[in-house]
């Protein structure tokens, strides 16, 4: 995501956006605001914009900002290269607008001032791409939206560090340490099934893009679950007191045989 913009009429527009940021870009956490995470992206040594990001559990979503202009994004694996008619909307995609495709695995879209307030006030935004509608819940914009502000105006400086998940603060038994391991970006789809054998209840957990644990199912001992997800999101199974059972489990869209997508939690 860049932001090369022109003015027209005393409001941001659209303009042919320019190259994707080069390789060495990188990203900082900068703060949250509820389910938002708040990013500062760094081209180099030198300031980029500044990030708003929530997801849906399968997709991500971001607003961001370089204190002048707004632009919104998702990942995008299509085969569109350039700029593309796109159904969006809050509360459904029913209008069209062009976002770009610049080869860095985002597609992305100029939004102007009252864009931006109706991300504050309303309660969810749909876009539709290349792998279908997909729906976000926009609770907490309008203060993810101030500190994104806040960030771009000092440039990505002044920043206290996030405040650490309020969730699992210790380590549990044979879990990954908090924050090392994360979901990533995936256009690979996948059902997995996770099997309860043993004789304790489970939850099952999906590492979010944050590192943070989201818990989807409780299974009870000797049952299962079906959970569709994406080739690079982990799941773990955790018991009451912390512990971790069956190790980082991760499916694999690629297998046609038969129980590879299946696992069994024994111990």
């Amino acid at each position: 995501m860049t932001f090369r913009t022109r003015i027209f009429a005393g409001f941001l527009t659209l303009s042919t956006l320019g190259a994707a940021l080069p390789a060495m870009a990188q990203e900082q956490a900068y703060d949250r605001a509820g389910r938002w995470t708040i990013s500062v992206v760094y081209d180099g040594n030198r300031f980029g914009y500044c990030a708003a990001d929530i997801d849906n559990g399968k997709v991500q979503f971001r607003i961001g900002t370089d204190g002048k202009s707004w632009q919104i994004g998702v990942p995008y694996y299509g085969n569109v290269s350039g700029p593309m008619d796109v159904y969006y909307g809050f509360g459904g995609a029913a209008e069209m607008g062009t976002f770009h495709a610049e080869g860095d695995g985002w597609a992305s879209m100029m939004i102007n001032g009252d864009q931006v307030n109706a991300f504050r006030t309303l309660p969810e935004f749909s876009v539709n791409l290349d792998r279908g509608e997909q729906t976000f819940k926009l609770a907490g914009a309008a203060q993810a939206l101030d500190k994104a502000m806040e960030c771009a105006r000092n440039r990505g400086q002044k920043a206290s560090p996030p405040p650490a998940p309020q969730q699992n603060v210790t380590n549990g038994k044979n879990c990954p340490p908090f924050g090392t391991i994360r979901s990533q970006n995936s256009n690979a789809p996948v059902k997995v099934m996770f099997v309860n054998e043993s004789n304790i209840p489970l939850n099952i957990m999906w590492i979010d893009f944050n590192g943070e644990w989201k818990k989807y199912h409780t299974l009870m001992p000797h049952s299962n679950v079906v959970q569709p997800t994406y080739g690079t999101h982990p799941w773990i199974a955790v018991d009451s007191r912390g512990a971790c059972h069956g190790g980082v489990m991760y499916g694999n869209p690629a297998s046609r045989t038969e129980g590879d997508n299946m696992f069994q939690i024994w111990d």
